[in-house]
């Protein structure tokens, strides 16, 4: 496409406006329903549709993380992989899309679901257009794969934490997380039935509150444990860092106000929900560890509940309390 397309070119094009206006979308379709800013536009473009849409194409590269344990010298081969990665995604949709919007008479409203295979077809021929929706195909199975393993080693990683039930941390003859891959599988499923742009706006949310957790995280390390050993160090200071991070923060939180009230109730339940479990746990632990005391405490043998060893069931190892022995001398029969 770019080899054939790039003949084709007008560069006036680029520079064109849309000519729709934009305030009519919001009364035909959903994803532009209702919110905060329902209508917000800049140069003709939809912001909310248009901002979802990039930041749905270009996120979720930190899910790599989930793949850490299962790579030899992460701190090397992560970087690298990432660097290459986001290269060459950003020229995947850059470079195409230019020739797309270069090369056709195309309007805002004939960019629909699908419509890069006809402007292929328009510029190279009807068999770039097959290849197009082939490599679409393909190119989709990937994602699912991807994101399908990563969420079910997140998944195992939570329960190995004790945050979800054990059966997620179990593995197959393989290692791969069965019960993980199993629920992800029925999830996205189940989700399917929807409408693609609301489940991108939801998707979008939840990873933006995410995203903006890990970039807090990190700036929180970053102070508090300055010297911590790290498998990859970004090689600036804290106040580099964060001069970094704040164009991201100030993108993350222009997606959030873009959502529309149905995504805003979803991801309250949804995030309800998590910290409902979140002190279901608490609680939980502090049962158990006030149990355990009990059930180890020796009153029997005339010491004290600070002489107790206990055995600490979430890492295995003992908890020791270091007050001395009392009657020590004391012969037990």
């Amino acid at each position: 496409m770019i080899v054939v397309g790039i003949f084709q070119i007008e560069p006036s094009r680029w520079l064109e406006l849309p000519q729709d206006d934009p305030a009519t979308f919001g009364n035909t379709t959903d994803d532009t329903a209702g919110g905060l800013f329902p209508h917000a536009s800049l140069g003709g473009v939809m912001l909310r549709p248009f901002l979802n849409n990039l930041f749905w194409n270009l996120n979720s590269f930190d899910c790599s993380a989930s793949f850490a344990p299962e790579i030899e010298d992460p701190g090397c081969v992560l970087p690298k992989a990432l660097s290459w990665s986001v290269a060459m995604v950003a020229a995947g949709y850059f470079f195409p899309l230019l020739i797309a919007t270069g090369a056709t008479e195309s309007e805002q409203h004939d960019w629909v679901d699908g419509y890069l295979a006809s402007v292929t077809s328009q510029i190279a021929g009807p068999w770039l257009g097959a290849w197009t929706v082939f490599s679409a195909g393909i190119s989709n199975i990937a994602l699912f794969q991807a994101e399908l393993s990563a969420d079910a080693f997140q998944l195992m990683g939570m329960a190995d934490r004790g945050y979800l039930p054990k059966l997620f941390s179990t593995r197959s003859r393989h290692g791969t997380p069965t019960y993980g891959i199993l629920l992800g599988t029925a999830t996205i499923v189940f989700m399917g039935t929807s409408n693609l742009a609301t489940l991108i706006e939801m998707l979008n949310f939840n990873y933006s509150i995410s995203l903006l957790l890990e970039l807090c995280a990190f700036i929180k390390l970053r102070i508090s444990q300055p010297d911590l050993v790290r498998p990859f160090r970004i090689p600036l200071s804290t106040t580099g860092c964060i001069l970094l991070l704040i164009p991201t923060f100030v993108f993350t939180l222009i997606v959030l106000s873009l959502a529309t009230y149905q995504t805003y109730a979803f991801v309250l339940s949804i995030n309800l929900v998590g910290v409902l479990i979140f002190q279901a746990r608490q609680n939980s632990e502090a049962m158990q560890k006030a149990a355990c005391q009990m059930r180890y405490a020796p009153l029997s043998l005339g010491r004290d509940s600070s002489d107790v060893t206990v055995p600490d069931e979430d890492s295995g190892s003992e908890l020791e309390f270091t007050a001395p022995p009392r009657n020590f001398d004391r012969h037990i029969d």
